[in-house]
This record gives structure tokens, C-alpha cells and sequence, in this order.
């Protein structure tokens, strides 16, 4: 099995499909969650079905999912002494199958024949990449057009290996695409616990999920191998509670990846104790690239202490889509 990097896909030998979240995993396996499983659905792969296993993607939905196989499939759900935290988590022994979202990109690229949405996804990827002068090896396709069980109206997921590929392709991509508001308003309005008014100036932000000529699209970047500067273990966190916190976001150059981190400075607060924040995680990928420095943000969600075993240094974080905090969490634009 080549290298298994953030967003590509693995599947079971019950043709589960589960999508990788990040580039930091234990030995044993990978964090990653299962997105499509066998059943009547609209994606298709021959004669067999597939549906989702969460409708929308929201942090209670995943809890949900995470209850549901701590019964059913415990061996998918691994309680991670690293993160302090329950994890959906697929064993290597357990996979049949990697696929990887830059090797999808290529074959389909190579086809002698394309589906409709296959020519669309090609078509779009060589104007990116003619106009952005980002080189057709730091981009791939994940999601249902990955795994060939794509059906006409599905959207397509982009992947961007590199920061500074990914913040050129934005630029290209705010000049050619549409964004799409309404479908930003009505998660940020739904899902979080938000006046309409904040709604909308979270939907204003949205950078990563677009529009090009009536099919909807994601971009989500991905570090190139020598941008990961860490390993399993290199960090230990530790839950000090449910906080809430006022911030000014100092460095947002890594928002792009998951999860998306914003270097902050400010405090937390719980029960009257104050805590110097300097980081903001955000694994709900609504706020990626959301943010900018300068901008001052109240957050609600679970406050962890991160000790660096590296050099023994530890600083407080806000994690922003923990299951702890789901359905409670927030994020608010101040400024």
C-alpha cells in the first residue's frame, strides 16, 4: 500500500469506505471515518449500492455514528491515549483497499472514456492548473468521483497538495467561480448555535465551497510531505473543559489543511479561571481558510493543555469539532 495521506479513501472487505482525516496517525492505523457503505443509495458501482452514513456532516451527526459503532463495530472506534479523545479509527489489517486521491486523479485523467462528470472534473482541473501555474502533481479528486461511485449531480471534492498551491488556486478560483452564500447561510444558520446575523458573516467568508458552471465543487489542501513536521506522539493532549474564549487570530497560513489551525493569541475562561490560548484547531472543515489575521473571534467549544514531548513546552488550545462540544460549539466573527 503507497503512502495513505489526508482525504483518500480506504475501504473494508465489507466494502465500507472510509475517508482519512489528517496526516498524523498511530502505527497501527489511521484515523478515518466511514463515509459510504453498502445499501440503497444513488451511488452506484456496478450493481452494487451505496449510502451515506451521515446526511450532513456536523459533529452531531458523527457522534451519532461513533455511538451507533461503539455497538455494532467497536473495532472502528479506538479511545486514543494521544488525543484523550474517542477516535473513529480503521486497522491497517482491516483495509483491502487505498485509494489515493492524486492516483484517482491520474486515472481518470488517463481514460479512454469519461463520463460526463469525469470530462467535467478533467476539463476543470487543466484550467486550474493552466491558471494558477499550480502543476497537475500537487492536485487530486476525493469523494464518490474517487471511488467511481459517482452519479451525475454529485459535487466534486478538489485536493490541493501544498500551502502555497493552495492559496494560489483560491485566487484563481474567487476570479472563475461562483460561491455559494446560500448554501454556507443556511449550514451556519442550522448546525450552529448562531444569530442570523453571524450566520452571515461566516457565509460572506467562504472561500473553499464553490460553483463552476452549475456543478458544485470543495477544495481542501492537503501538506505536501515535507510541510508535516510532526509524528504520532509528538503532541499529548490533555481536556481541561468546555470553554469559552475571546481571540485575535495572529497566523492563518495553515487554515487550508485538517485540521485547520489558526495561531491565536487571547484567553479562555471556565468557572473564573483564565487560560492564554495559542492555538485555534478547527476538524469541522465549514472554517477552513475562514479567517484572517486581525480578526477577533468568540469561540465556544473544548479547551485541551498540548504538551510538546519534543521540548517539554506546553500551551492551552481551543479544538473547535469535538464530540464533547457537539452541538454546543461556536464560533463567532467579532470583527
Amino acid at each position: 500500500m503507497s503512502v495513505v495521506r489526508d482525504h483518500d479513501f480506504l475501504e473494508d472487505s465489507d466494502g465500507w469506505m472510509f475517508c482519512v482525516v489528517g496526516d498524523v496517525h498511530p502505527p497501527e492505523g489511521f484515523f478515518a471515518y466511514p463515509k459510504y457503505t453498502p445499501g440503497p443509495g444513488p451511488w452506484r458501482r456496478g450493481v452494487q449500492s451505496f449510502r451515506r452514513t451521515i446526511e450532513k456532516y456536523s459533529m452531531s451527526e458523527l457522534k451519532k455514528l461513533l455511538g451507533y459503532l461503539k455497538t455494532s463495530r467497536p473495532e472502528y472506534i479506538r479511545h486514543d491515549g494521544v488525543l484523550d479523545a474517542e477516535m473513529f479509527f480503521l486497522p491497517s489489517m482491516k483495509v483491502l483497499k487505498h485509494y489515493s486521491c492524486v492516483e484517482g486523479l491520474k486515472n481518470i485523467i488517463g481514460k479512454d472514456a469519461r463520463d460526463v462528470l469525469e470530462q467535467f472534473l478533467v476539463d476543470f482541473i487543466y484550467e486550474i492548473s493552466d491558471s494558477s501555474g499550480v502543476s497537475l502533481e500537487y492536485l487530486g479528486v476525493t469523494g464518490s468521483i474517487l471511488l467511481g461511485i459517482h452519479h451525475e449531480k454529485s459535487d466534486i471534492d478538489l485536493v490541493v497538495y501544498g500551502r502555497e498551491n493552495y492559496w494560489k488556486i483560491i485566487d484563481i478560483l474567487e476570479e472563475k467561480t461562483s460561491p455559494r452564500y446560500h448554501h454556507s447561510l443556511r449550514r451556519f444558520s442550522t448546525v450552529y448555535p448562531i444569530s442570523w446575523s453571524d450566520a452571515e458573516k461566516l457565509a460572506r467568508r467562504v472561500k473553499h465551497k464553490r460553483t463552476y458552471h452549475g456543478v458544485d465543487f470543495s477544495l481542501y489542501g492537503v501538506r505536501k510531505i515535507d510541510e508535516i513536521n510532526e509524528v504520532y506522539g509528538d503532541y499529548i493532549y490533555r481536556k481541561v473543559g468546555i470553554a469559552k474564549a475571546e481571540l485575535e487570530v495572529v497566523d492563518s497560513s495553515n487554515s487550508c489543511f485538517t485540521p485547520s489551525i489558526y495561531l491565536v493569541e487571547g484567553y479562555a475562561e471556565i468557572s473564573g479561571n483564565r487560560y492564554p490560548v495559542e492555538k485555534l484547531t478547527c476538524y469541522d472543515l465549514t472554517y477552513t481558510a475562514l479567517f484572517h489575521e486581525g480578526d477577533r473571534l468568540q469561540v465556544y467549544g473544548k479547551l485541551e493543555e498540548v504538551i510538546d514531548r519534543r521540548n517539554s513546552n506546553k500551551f492551552y488550545s481551543i479544538l473547535f469539532g469535538s464530540f464533547e462540544a457537539a452541538g454546543i460549539e461556536y464560533i463567532r466573527l467579532l470583527t
